[in-house]
C-alpha cells in the first residue's frame, strides 16, 4: 500500500502503517465502549476477548522490534531485546493471571511503555523512524480501551 519504501531516517508515517499500525487498536475500544453498553453478560465477553486481542497485538509489536533488529545489526542491543521480551511477556502475563482487572492493567502498562520505548527507539534509530510519530498517539488509543475495559470490571 504503501507509494514509496521509506528511508531509517523518514519520518513520514507510510498509510499502511496508519492502516495497521491504528486499526488494530479499535477492537480495543469497541470491547471498552461494548462492556458499558453492553449486557453484562456481554460486557465479560468483550472484557475477555479485548485481554486476547490485547495480547496478541502487544506481542505482535514485541516482534515487530525484534524482526527490525534483525535487519539493522545496530538495533540488536540488549536494550532492544530487553525491550521486545518485556513486550511478549507483559502479554503472556495477561493471559495468565486470573483476574481480568489485573490482566487489562498489565496490558495498558505494557501499551504504555511500548509507546515510550518504541518512540525513543525510533529517535535513536533502533526502529522505524516514523515510530516516533506514530506509537505514541496509536498505542494511547489501545491504552483508552483497555482502561475503559478495566474500569467497568472494577466498577462491577
Amino acid at each position: 500500500m504503501a507509494t514509496h519504501a521509506p528511508t531509517p531516517t523518514d519520518r513520514s508515517i507510510p498509510i499502511d502503517s496508519l492502516v495497521f499500525g491504528f486499526g488494530p487498536m479499535l477492537p480495543l475500544v469497541a470491547a471498552g465502549v461494548g462492556a458499558w453498553v453492553l449486557p453484562a453478560s456481554w460486557g465479560v465477553l468483550a472484557v475477555r476477548l479485548a485481554i486476547i486481542w490485547g495480547a496478541l497485538i502487544l506481542s505482535f509489536i514485541g516482534g515487530v522490534r525484534r524482526g527490525f533488529g534483525f535487519a539493522r545489526p545496530q538495533a540488536s542491543t540488549a536494550v532492544e531485546l530487553a525491550a521486545a521480551v518485556a513486550y511478549v511477556t507483559i502479554a503472556g502475563l495477561a493471559l495468565l493471571v486470573p483476574y481480568a482487572a489485573t490482566a487489562v492493567a498489565l496490558l495498558a502498562a505494557g501499551y504504555a511503555l511500548a509507546a515510550l520505548l518504541d518512540r525513543r527507539a525510533a529517535l535513536r534509530g533502533d526502529a522505524p523512524a516514523h515510530f516516533a510519530r506514530l506509537r505514541v498517539p496509536q498505542l494511547l488509543i489501545g491504552c483508552a480501551g483497555l482502561a475503559a475495559c478495566w474500569a467497568w470490571v472494577v466498577t462491577r
